[in-house]
């Protein structure tokens, strides 16, 4: 049963999961993407979205909460680099920020070989032949 229980262990103590979660964290900021286990992926995932939603505010808490989860000065400066903000927006005075995070350059070529096609026999027809009217 999964009563009183929250998060995923993934086979770990809990100072090895927290170390685990902060690597994949600080790796996938450094490194823009990175490859992984869906079952890490999944447990890293809200983490970081919490982290990208304190980045956006980028007041001195937020920034000392990001480099507490994180554990690293780069990757703090670089998360935060990410969100920049923009101003106001006119119409609703709302504080407009561009983050840079989700457009990673993805190169992917696929080379198929095609076969080639050895040229169909021709048919030939047979010969029509006026056919004679039978009463």
């Amino acid at each position: 049963m999964r009563h009183s229980y929250f998060g995923r262990k993934l086979s770990r103590t809990t100072n090895e999961r927290q170390q685990l979660f902060r690597n994949l964290l600080r790796a996938l900021i450094t490194h823009g993407s990175i490859t992984t286990t869906m079952a890490r992926a999944k447990a890293i995932a809200p983490s970081m979205e919490k982290l990208i939603t304190k980045a956006k505010v980028g007041n001195d808490p937020t920034k000392r909460a990001i480099f507490a989860q994180l554990g690293d000065k780069d990757a703090t400066r670089e998360l935060l680099g990410m969100a920049i903000k923009l101003g106001l927006r006119t119409g609703d005075a709302a504080e407009m920020v561009q983050l840079s995070f989700v457009d990673v350059p993805v190169a992917v070529s696929i080379s198929v070989e095609k076969k080639e096609k050895k040229p169909k026999k021709e048919v030939k027809s047979p010969k029509r032949t006026k056919m004679k009217k039978y009463l």
